[in-house]
This record gives structure tokens, sequence and C-alpha cells, in this order.
């Protein structure tokens, strides 16, 4: 047992105090004790961890402070303290130093780092009220220096601060505050608006340094912001992938929350299949799908527990300076507990790309997303919309492409990838024709005769090199 390298005992109805017996495990890389009713403190014994990569101790009832004896826990890569009771000053050295707001959330009494209230300084205070004191019969001159030089040091220390903020790494997460926000979007301006959601708007801003970084601003009126904001903030605190859009920072007040995320320059596949005159070649098409199967393979298999994006459609598909394609938008994402394989939701997702199940009992899994992800398929490669007037009720987009494959590809295909001086017309149709027999494999009506996204990723992963044979 001693040997034990990963514990994960979250989603329970475990309470108490965090048994003594678990810090025994001197080889253990990761702890997830995340969603239980836990209460005590964090003990102070946890620093003989010192293998710990891993550390969730989230949604519980955790009070206290947070030891700074975890300074010691060199390798600790992911802490997650959200959601519990503590108070207290937040360590800064060790790994601390890399930590952000979202490992902190929802622990009100917290002080001390850049995101929450100052410590109260009590000590400090009256060291400076004697020193006032013994200075005083000196003379006003001297009390008077005793004071700028007080001044002055404080200012020093202010300036640090600011500058080891500025000096903080681009691969880590930022520290912003809600003015800077408000300066780099030149006051949440017209002008810099990339567009808006459900949820918010999306606001473009240069930081200090040149980056270019896209704010996400939620809408505090809507019902259900704050708990977007969070689920959020969950998701991208967990996840690090090539095609999800990553996290810069997170700026959490009561009156306003935003996301800071990387900036993508090409804009969402929706642009570029149906505003203005951009054209996508057929391999840039199918290199953007694979690309969003890889995305999802990672949430549904490459975690712990499959996390179920709900709302995948091209507009949350954003593409960056070299065109590859990155999932976006988790506010209505869904995680699946351990040995769940669907759960029961109120949100709905997009009309046209949203599974059956889903729209109609409210059950979604990660079939869902294989459902919409086939949706998007037909949209990327035929150029229509599911919600296109040619769409009746009697009809969907996926039944027009079921009634006119294999044999009238011609008639269903994009126009802009056709184009009769094409010596590989017919190749092109013929890949076309593939993708959209796949596109039918995600979307059958039942969830569990749909593809799964492994075996989808695959099949356009041969599709991509037998385009490439064929040319």
């Amino acid at each position: 047992m001693k040997a034990l390298i990963k514990l994960n005992l979250s989603v329970n109805q475990f309470s108490g105090d965090i048994p003594g017996t678990i810090w025994a495990l001197q080889d253990l890389q990761e702890l997830s004790l995340e969603h239980n009713n836990l209460q005590g403190l964090i003990p102070d014994s946890i620093k003989t961890m010192l293998a710990l990569q891993h550390l969730d101790l989230s949604f519980n009832s955790l009070a206290g402070m947070i030891p700074n004896s975890l300074e010691v826990l060199l390798d600790l890569q992911y802490l997650n303290v959200s959601y519990n009771k503590l108070q207290g000053p937040i360590p800064q050295g060790g790994p601390f130093k890399n930590f952000t707001i979202l490992s902190f959330l929802a622990n009100e009494a917290l002080c001390g780092a850049p995101w929450f209230q100052p410590c109260q300084t009590f000590h400090h205070r009256s060291k400076k009220k004697i020193l006032l004191l013994v200075l005083l019969p000196i003379g006003s001159s001297f009390l008077a220096l005793a004071i700028s030089l007080l001044l002055m040091k404080r200012f020093t220390r202010k300036k640090t601060t600011t500058l080891a903020h500025d000096l903080f790494p681009e691969t880590a997460h930022q520290r912003v505050s809600y003015h800077e926000l408000q300066r780099i979007t030149n006051g949440f301006s017209e002008s810099n608006l990339l567009g808006s959601g459900t949820f918010g708007s999306v606001y473009k801003g240069v930081s200090a340094n040149g980056i270019i970084w896209a704010i996400k601003v939620f809408d505090m009126q809507l019902d259900g912001t704050s708990k977007t904001f969070d689920l959020e903030c969950e998701v991208f605190r967990r996840l690090r992938h090539r095609n999800l859009i990553k996290v810069i920072s997170a700026c959490s007040n009561p009156d306003f929350k935003a996301l800071v995320l990387e900036f993508m320059p090409n804009g969402s596949l929706e642009k570029w299949l149906h505003l203005g005159h951009h054209v996508l070649s057929i391999i840039q098409r199918l290199d953007i799908m694979i690309d969003v199967a890889r995305g999802l393979e990672y949430l549904h298999y490459g975690y712990s527990f499959p996390i179920i994006h709900c709302d995948l459609k091209p507009s949350n598909i954003l593409l960056d300076e070299d065109m590859v394609g990155h999932l976006s938008d988790f506010g209505i994402t869904k995680l699946l507990g351990d040995g769940e394989s669907r759960v029961q939701t109120k949100t709905l997702a997009t009309i046209g790309y949203i599974a059956p199940e889903h729209g109609l009992e409210g059950l979604v899994s990660t079939r869902c997303d294989v459902y919409s992800f086939g949706i998007t398929m037909i949209e990327a490669f035929t150029g229509k919309r599911p919600k296109d007037e040619m769409f009746k009720e009697e009809i969907s987009i996926r039944h027009w492409i079921q009634e006119l494959l294999p044999g009238s590809v011609d008639q269903v295909i994009d126009v802009k990838l056709l184009h009769p001086e094409d010596e590989q017309v017919a190749k092109n149709i013929a890949c076309v024709s593939s993708i959209l027999q796949l596109a039918l494999s995600c979307t059958l009506d039942v969830p569990e005769n749909r593809i799964n996204i492994k075996d989808a990723l695959t099949t356009l992963e041969k599709i991509k090199t037998q385009f490439f044979q064929r040319n």
C-alpha cells in the first residue's frame, strides 16, 4: 500500500477529518479528494509527501489556514483547494509561485495574494507606531526624515511587487486585475468586441508586453453566471491539450467575472464557412476536423473521468495563426463521475447540433458530442447550416445527406470545393463521400449505435492518408 502512486476518492460521501494514514503514502503522486464533505484542517504532515504532484481538495468543508509547509512540495504542479472555508494568507514560496486564483476560488477569508484582500498587518503597524514614539523627542526634522524613509520603503515594496508580476512567465498563468482588463480593452469598447454569446461577450486586448488576449466577460445579469464561470475555471484548470483553447488568467469579483484566453487570430470555423470570401480547401477542412476529433478524444478519454463539451458547433471551433482548430466555450460542459456513462441536465445545447436524447430527455453522454461532431462535419463539407430554410421538420440535414449518398455527392458538396478545371474533382468527391459516410455514423439516432470519437479520429486520419495517395 505504501507504494501507491495514485489515489482517487473523489465524488463520494466521505465526511470528517482527512485520515492521517493517507499522509504515510510517501510515494503518492496524485491525490484526489474533491467533491466530498471533508472537514477539519489541512494537516501540516502533508509536507512529508515529497513526491506529490497533483492535490485536489476542492468542494469540501475544510477550514483553517493553508499550511506554509506545503511550500516544500517542489514537485507539486496542480493544486485545487477551491470551495472550502479556508482563511488566512496564501503561501507564496515553492510551487505557490505558479498557482493562480483558479486554485483558490470561493474561499472568501483567504488573503495576501494579488487576487484577494490584503492580510491584516497589526504587528507591523505596532512596530511603526513604537518607532514614531521613539523618534518624536528627537525633533520634527528627524521625524519627517523617518516618515519619508518609511514612505520610500513602502513605495519600493509596491513597485517590486508590480515588477514581479510583469516578469511572471508567459507560459504560466498571469495575474490580472479588473482595472487592467478595462484599460487594455478601452473600457470594453465596441471597437474591441470580438463577439457575443449566450453567457457574455469576448473582447480583444493587448497586454502590457504586447501580447494579444481574448477577454471573455461574463454577463452577471444572467441567472447562473457565477456557476458557469466556476465551471469553465474548473475545466480549464484540469485540462491541457493542443486542441483546446488555453486560459491565461481569470479575474473574479462579486460583480465582475472574466477569463483571459489565448487569442485566435483566424477566428471561428463558422466565419470561414459562411462569412465573407473565405475559402477553405478540402485538406484544410479535413485537418480542422481531425483537430476537433483530437480535442474531443482528450476530453472523453484523456482525463480520469469523461468530460462532455455539450455545445460543439463551428462557432466554438477557433483557429490559430496556423489554422489549427481549438475547442472553446465550456460553459455548459458536464463532468461525469466514476462509473457514470451519462448524466441528466436541464441545459440545452444549440438547436440543430443537439443530439436527440439531449433535446428530448435531457440525457448527455460522450455520444452527444459525437453527434454534434457529425453535424459539424456535414456543415464543413456541404456549406449548409443544419437550420437552413431547406431543412424543415420532416427533413433534417442528416436525412438530406443520407438520401443522396453515395451516388450524388456532387449535389451536396460545398460548391466552393468544385472547380471544373480541377483535374482532381473525382478524387475530391471520393474524399468528401468518405467523410460524409463517417458523419452519418456519428449521427445515428440511437446513442449506443454511434461510432466513438477514437474510431472517428482513426477513420479521418485514414481518409487523409488515402487522399494524398490518390493525389
